[in-house]
């Protein structure tokens, strides 16, 4: 038995061809029409609107899901944004703290 790949790939070369391999594709659409009578998207991504199909692409559906994570964090980010409090006399470790050690030295 031939064990090297490239000896059974030249052998393979060197046999004629058994079968006309011409129309293959036109044969293998045929059948996937056939299994799809009413004419619906083949993919699960594509939506017919109006008559027309339009697909959902991966370069889409990648768009569509940074464009959401954006929204999402700008959104998050604008209302979850620390607000500045009105300054307290009985904070000691603040800067303009009226009561801290340091203020009271000065």
């Amino acid at each position: 038995m031939k064990n090297d790949l490239d000896v059974l790939i030249n052998d393979l070369k060197i046999e004629p061809l058994d079968r006309d391999l011409h129309c293959l594709e036109a044969e293998v659409w045929e059948r996937i029409d056939a299994r799809n009578p009413a004419r619906t998207p083949v993919s699960p991504a594509a939506t017919a609107t109006d008559g027309r199909l339009i697909a959902a692409t991966p370069a889409v559906s990648r768009t569509a899901a940074v464009a959401l994570a954006v929204a999402i964090g700008l959104v998050v980010g604008l209302l979850g944004a620390p607000t500045q409090s009105s300054p307290n006399d009985f904070s000691v470790f603040a800067v303009d703290a009226p009561y801290a050690p340091s203020g009271i030295l000065r």
